[in-house]
């Protein structure tokens, strides 16, 4: 597991935010909100370097990484989730990208989310680093 998990996006659009979250040997794809001017609840978070902390997901009731320290924002998670709707602030992971039930989305959510997690090796706290791509 490396010192730094990167979240690099590169599309945003009002069906979603969307980009690869990476760290040495691991790659997955991430939906997150439209931008929204980091509105609680609405919007994927800002651009830049946050702590990365494991703990708890409560409304799935699975350890998941939170990301600490967003400007106006708390309880930033890490969490299995396909579109839009199924994330509120938060980051989700998947296999690829697709279409969910008509909507912009990830696949096999639940797949990469384990993928990740067996990655990051039960590491109590790290860093994560989100950027845009610009080729």
């Amino acid at each position: 597991m490396s010192d730094k998990v990167l979240l690099e996006r590169f599309a945003y659009s009002p069906m979603g935010t969307f980009g690869r979250l990476m760290f040495p040997e691991f790659q997955c794809f991430t939906v997150e909100r439209p931008w929204m001017d980091n509105k609680i609840r609405e919007s994927c978070i800002p651009e830049g370097e946050y702590k990365l902390v494991l703990g708890r997901y409560h409304n799935g009731g699975y350890d998941a990484y939170e990301i600490m320290d967003v400007p106006g924002r708390t309880l930033i998670k890490i969490h299995v989730g396909n579109t839009i709707d199924d994330v509120i602030g938060c980051v989700a992971p998947g296999k690829s990208l697709g279409t969910v039930f008509g909507k912009w989305g990830v696949k096999s959510s639940k797949q990469a989310f384990q993928d990740f997690m067996k990655g990051m090796d039960g590491v109590t706290e790290s860093t994560i680093e989100i950027n845009f791509f610009r080729p």
